[in-house]
């Protein structure tokens, strides 16, 4: 069987590492060396890699903050394996993953690189209750997957194994597509290579609130710049993949018209336990979203989710926190502002979630702070219906403001949703 290098770029992860390095010593039945690259680290990072100083299959290099993709470069550069791992300080491998993938590997030379399913874990390792897998995603898994991978990426790097002649052909990783360097790599290795999937769970990806998939700025501008590069190396495969896409995306619509139309034959419960009456008119605002102003946060912290909570499916505003919401309403007559709120139930059993607080401010003066926390109390795991009488506005419309945020300021995993939120008068 060929040698095979891990890579493990560590950068003020200490509390991860010693895992991260046990699981790659600990490969079954596989020759590997074990590359960490101290990418400047500031915490404990040099005292955990000293514990494996005596191992003779570990190397270990210390350089300046290069960024994740400079400290994987730096391993290559120290590496002598004919295949070739990366496994971030945080994720850890299934003893039995380097053997197999090499395996695989060692039996059919035309492959480049082979890649396996993923187990999402949380800080201390345990399977987190959501869970999804490479082969749902229904596309070309083997051989060819560049049209497929050009339209999303679906597996994160420490699922791979690749052959070093490829890296060199192809090229190493790109200093300035950060958070999606790996994205760009397998592209273009994609582009010139088969690959092939192996349908086992043989590495666990860690989610925490410090993964820099939580970046959302971050991570739009380097897919983007990743998919600008593809596209000037490889314009008449992405010419293959965006036909592809075009196609899934009239199917998707044909689908989704479908449901909605299903749906729409189901009633919505009344927000805040209320009906409405005769002659009532109705401001929906999930239908303005595009009209709000954010007077706090990002644009791409808000968003339309469907939602499954309580066995009920529905449509609700997501507003990731810190975020306010600002929504200008055609009307200053009295009413009602009806709303259900709550926290998407992926998130209810996070180690690092916990409570959010929702304000609502109407015409400029507080009307409600309201505190949910499904994460420690279970009886906050539903929607929770509001109901606030709005007095006239002497200002000839209404304007409601729409607040999330953390009590204790770490807003990692609080999905903030608003359901059916609306304001409803009688114009008579």
């Amino acid at each position: 069987m060929s040698k095979i290098s891990i890579i493990i770029p560590a950068y003020n992860q200490a509390r991860y590492l010693d895992r991260a390095i046990t699981s790659a010593l600990g490969q079954k039945d596989a020759d590997v060396e074990v590359v960490v690259v101290d990418d400047g680290s500031t915490d404990e990072t040099p005292a955990i890699i000293a514990r494996f100083a005596a191992e003779p299959r570990l190397k270990s290099v210390r350089q300046a903050n290069a960024g994740l993709a400079g400290a994987r470069n730096r391993g290559l550069a120290e590496a002598a394996g004919e295949y070739v791992c990366f496994l971030d300080a945080d994720d850890f491998y299934d003893p039995e993953k380097c053997a197999k993938q090499a395996a695989l590997l060692d039996a059919n030379p035309d492959l480049g690189f082979v890649y396996c399913d993923f187990t999402t874990v949380d800080e201390a390792g345990a399977p987190c209750a959501e869970q999804g897998s490479v082969r749902d995603i229904q596309r070309t898994l083997s051989g060819n997957i560049f049209p497929a991978l050009a339209q999303s990426g679906f597996f994160p790097p420490h699922t791979v194994m690749i052959r070093r002649q490829v890296l060199d052909a192809v090229g190493h990783f790109d200093l300035e597509l950060g958070g999606h360097a790996d994205y760009d790599l397998w592209l273009r290795a994609a582009a010139e290579h088969r690959a092939l999937y192996l349908d086992e769970k043989l590495a666990s990806y860690c989610q925490h609130g410090d993964s820099m998939s939580k970046d959302g700025d971050h991570m739009v501008r380097t897919r983007i710049g990743t998919l600008r590069k593809i596209s000037r190396l490889h314009p008449d495969l992405v010419g293959t993949a965006m036909h592809q896409l075009q196609q899934s995306n009239e199917d998707l619509f044909q689908a989704n018209a479908f449901l909605r139309e299903v749906c729409d034959k189901v009633p919505a419960p009344a927000a805040g336990g209320g009906s409405l009456k005769d002659g009532d008119q109705v401001h929906a605002l999930m239908k303005h979203v595009s009209e709000a102003r954010v007077v706090q946060g990002q644009a791409n912290q808000m968003a339309v989710w469907d939602v499954i909570m309580n066995e009920q499916p529905c449509k609700a505003l997501l507003l990731q926190p810190p975020l306010e919401l600002l929504f200008e309403l055609p009307t200053g007559a009295p009413g009602v502002f009806a709303v259900q709120i709550g926290l998407h139930p992926d998130v209810w059993d996070k180690p690092e979630g916990g409570a959010c607080e929702f304000q609502i401010q109407i015409d400029r003066r507080m009307a409600l702070a309201m505190v949910i926390d499904p994460t420690h109390l279970p009886d906050d795991r539903r929607w929770h219906a509001i109901r606030l009488e709005v007095p006239a506005s002497p200002r000839g419309n209404h304007q409601i403001s729409i607040r999330t945020r953390s009590p204790n300021g770490a807003n990692a995993f609080r999905w903030a949703l608003c359901r059916n939120p609306h304001f409803s008068w009688n114009p008579a």
